[in-house]
């Protein structure tokens, strides 16, 4: 009888223990639900972006950077190290991102915090720092503490809550972001029609020239952009700088690269291979400057933002190119439609080209006249390429080898004259006078053009291929054609 009244007590000792265990760990799993159901699923909710007028973040060493926020609730600007970056230089997308990861961190655990808690989870001396302000005047803070031992997450803590939070890693990682990746790659974004002028200067071959916009041209259903060259000749821009200004006004970074101001010589900027000043139609200017190409790219850094940067040079197309392959650069301008006659005397050479098309502008038409010194020039090879229009191609695509606008030569000497009359009797006289022994200088009507051009435009024989022939060598091998043609007017070299 007493073993069973023992055993009953011990029953009823046992099930006391039970309720109360029980009710110890429905107090904790309520208050867990507690926890969950204040940080919103494991997320804990600080704020909303709409209730800031400014952030800011500080980081280790001394890093500092601010948010400031527009009555639209946008961030309006950012200030990193001192340094102003306003919305339009911000990659949106990536600041938004940022501010709803801070705002809204997930969270692993939670549990009350204790006395010297500060210096037990690295709050004493915290990796990064978030201020609050907000819109109704109050303010709060999150600290971001010690890394657990896994390196799986972060202690963080609100201001105005008791609570440790054993953070993701993401926030983290997120607050450790690069500067950087809150920039807009695209660094300008320039319309045509903002753009005065722009001016262009390389370093080491010294060259420059000088573009500005012209009124777009219409060919049916499509617009082409348009730029004239007004130095280092007045010309219009060739397909090459078209793609690279348009390219320009566009530019895109690969990545921003920060460089200290001591180390700009390792990088090219303290003396720029290249130069770019835009001037814009209100007044403001913008100076793009740019290393030579080192290690498959061009550093840089741009008057209207702070921080510099690297560019892949396929993004600027032509950047390395000589100005007179950017422009037409050709002495003087003459097409088979409006070509009459072309007179050339060579030191003791001499003959006359005269063309006449028909109604329909076609050329090899029997009706059309193309003749050197009286005799039908329409010579061609086996496989179609024309020894005359190889000769007229030599007079009209003589291309400026260089400019010396400063050179006051005398027009003596002459040792080619070419003389072009119009079908509207317009007439051209070109004049080479020479300049050593490899270059000519050009008078156009008999004053001096700036030009120079290089010897091969009157003496080159480029063999079997039927192009890159000076005037000289082009005529000879079109009489030689003309000479020894069949009846069919082809003739083939032997």
């Amino acid at each position: 009888m007493k073993e069973q009244k023992k055993l009953i007590l011990l029953a009823g000792i046992f099930l006391v223990l039970t309720v109360i265990l029980s009710a110890v760990m429905i107090k904790k799993h309520l208050d867990q639900k507690h926890i969950d159901s204040l940080s919103g699923d494991q997320i804990v909710n600080v704020c909303e972006k709409d209730d800031l007028k400014g952030l800011t973040l500080l980081g280790p060493e001394g890093e500092k950077m601010q948010f400031e926020f527009s009555e639209s609730h946008a961030v309006s600007k950012i200030i990193y190290m001192d340094k102003e970056f306003s919305s339009d230089m911000l990659n949106s997308v990536e600041v938004d991102s940022f501010l709803d990861s801070v705002l809204h961190f997930p969270i692993q655990n939670s549990f009350d915090g204790q006395n010297g808690d500060d210096e037990k989870y690295g709050f004493a001396s915290p990796q990064y720092t978030v201020n609050l302000d907000k819109t109704d005047g109050s303010s709060s803070t999150i600290t971001a503490g010690d890394l657990l031992s896994t390196k799986t997450g972060v202690y963080a803590r609100v201001s105005g809550d008791d609570k440790v939070y054993v953070a993701d890693y993401s926030l983290y990682q997120r607050l450790s972001s690069r500067f950087e990746s809150f920039l807009n790659r695209v660094i300008l974004n320039l319309e045509r029609t903002d753009v005065k002028e722009i001016t262009f200067e390389r370093k080491s071959t010294n060259d420059r020239w000088v573009a500005k916009p012209l009124p777009d041209r219409t060919n049916g259903v499509l617009v082409e952009a348009r730029y004239q060259v007004t130095y280092p000749m007045d010309r219009e821009a060739n397909d090459t700088m078209t793609l690279l200004l348009s390219s320009l006004l566009r530019l895109q970074i690969a990545q921003y690269v920060p460089i200290a101001e001591e180390d700009m010589a390792s990088y090219g900027l303290d003396d720029p291979e290249y130069t770019l000043d835009i001037v814009l139609n209100n007044g403001e200017e913008i100076k793009l400057s740019l290393s030579m190409e080192l290690g498959g790219y061009y550093y840089g850094i741009c008057s209207n933002n702070p921080y510099t940067f690297r560019v892949n040079p396929a993004t600027l197309p032509g950047l390395n190119r000589s100005p007179y392959e950017l422009f037409d650069s050709y002495v003087i301008h003459g097409y088979l439609d409006d070509v009459s006659q072309v007179d050339v005397q060579i030191k003791d050479t001499s003959f006359v080209l005269k063309c006449r098309l028909n109604d329909s502008k076609t050329f090899e038409s029997d009706d059309t006249i193309y003749q050197l010194d009286d005799r039908n020039a329409k010579v061609y090879t086996s496989n179609g390429d024309c020894y005359g229009l190889l000769l007229f191609g030599s007079i009209f695509n003589m291309p400026v080898s260089g400019v010396d606008y400063d050179a006051k030569p005398e027009l003596t000497n002459v040792e080619a004259t070419i003389k072009v009359v119009k079908m509207n009797s317009e007439i051209t006289e070109l004049k080479l006078v020479p300049l050593g022994e490899s270059e000519f200088y050009c008078f156009i009507n008999n004053h001096y053009s700036g030009f120079i051009v290089d010897r091969s435009v009157l003496y080159k024989d480029n063999g079997h291929e039927l192009s890159g022939f000076g005037i000289l060598d082009a005529y000879k091998l079109l009489t030689e054609a003309i000479d020894n043609k069949d009846r069919d007017n082809i003739y083939d070299r032997p």
